[in-house]
């Protein structure tokens, strides 16, 4: 469970150092940056947002079928 969510904000973090380094350059690599940087962290919020929601309500993140939920160690969704 935390190692998913560990490194969600892992790469949150590395979004943030993205975006201050870009603030430092010139021009095309500044805005590239900047847009990378963002585009880091939403990816990051929205994933530990997710797994958060899953785990608050006792289920798994969809996977696949026959799979055990390592969250709540009950077969996941799909499962028989």
């Amino acid at each position: 469970m935390t190692q998913g969510i560990g490194t969600l904000l892992i790469s949150a973090a590395v979004g943030y150092w993205v975006l201050t380094q870009a603030s430092t350059q010139k021009a095309q690599v500044k805005k590239l940056g900047q847009i990378l940087g963002l585009i880091i962290i939403l990816v990051s919020v929205v994933g530990v947002a997710c797994k958060i929601y899953y785990l608050s309500g006792g289920q798994c993140p969809p996977g696949g079928k026959g799979m055990i939920c390592p969250f709540v160690g009950k077969p996941g969704p799909g499962s028989q």
